[in-house]
């Protein structure tokens, strides 16, 4: 019962090694010396050779795919290191830059610093409420370094606030271009006096310059002194709009902050 079970399991096999066997058998130079034999032997030796070119054939092709393949993976390789390597330098690149630009602007609040004829001390910016009702940010200074209410704030460019509100290690500076701030001013060309008021966007408003004053677009605009908390001379802003009206007594005048506030990290506290 298991032996034609076997046959049928096996025959593929059986029956190429019998073809094989006749293939010996017909190749051996005794058979080759007989012509009748010349029909059977040469297609026999056709399907081996055939046989044989397939295997071979079979094989170079399986060998050039696995090279293929293994040539693949070590590019996929290569290309995720050198990716990798790229984003790195890109990332050492960007932290260098910060640190130049950094370097670059603390020396120039340093060298301001040193050469303003005030006593300040210097302060980050740690928050900033740029909301429709208020221009405000919070400064890393408070009592405990000296900072008190109407300490005015300033940078290399010129005013950005004065000190409102202070706690024990921070600050609440209202920006010169809030609506609530005023500045006593004055043009520096003419000589005209005003009152600087902030517009709730990134200009300031002149007000009561007379409309018989020269000024002129591009004239400089700088503290008066006479509020009693702005120091004499700093710089404010330059005018970028002069209006006339027929029947007012006072110009309407844009001005342009020279500080720009929306930019700030730091600024310097006026402390004496």
């Amino acid at each position: 019962m298991n032996k034609p079970h076997f046959f049928y399991t096996h025959k593929k096999g059986i029956l190429l090694i019998v073809i094989l066997l006749i293939a010996v058998i017909l190749m051996s130079p005794n058979l080759q010396r007989r012509p009748r034999y010349y029909l059977i032997e040469r297609p026999i030796v056709f399907i081996i050779s055939s046989v044989q070119s397939g295997i071979a054939y079979t094989k170079e092709s399986i060998s050039r795919i696995w090279s293929g393949y293994i040539n693949l993976v070590r590019v996929q390789e290569e290309n995720a290191r050198l990716k990798k390597e790229l984003e790195t330098l890109k990332a050492e690149n960007s932290s260098y830059k910060e640190m130049v630009y950094s370097f670059e602007h603390m020396q120039a609040l340093l060298s301001f610093k040193e050469a303003a004829p005030h006593k300040t001390i210097s302060a980050r910016i740690i928050g900033k409420d740029t909301s429709n009702l208020f221009k405000t940010f919070t400064i890393d200074r408070g009592e405990k370094d000296g900072i008190k209410k109407d300490m005015v704030a300033i940078a290399p460019e010129g005013i950005v606030g004065r000190v409102i509100r202070t706690s024990g290690s921070s600050s609440l500076v209202l920006l010169s271009i809030d609506r609530n701030s005023e500045i006593a001013a004055i043009i520096q060309r003419t000589r005209d006096e005003g009152i600087i008021e902030g517009k709730g966007s990134g200009l300031a408003h002149l007000k009561y310059i007379p409309v018989l004053s020269d000024i002129k677009d591009g004239d400089i605009v700088i503290t008066s002194g006479l509020d009693g908390i702005y120091p004499k001379g700093l710089n404010i802003g330059k005018a970028i709009s002069v209006k006339r009206g027929d029947a007012a007594l006072f110009l309407e005048i844009d001005v342009m902050p020279d500080a720009d506030i929306a930019r700030l990290e730091d600024v310097l506290i006026i402390v004496n």
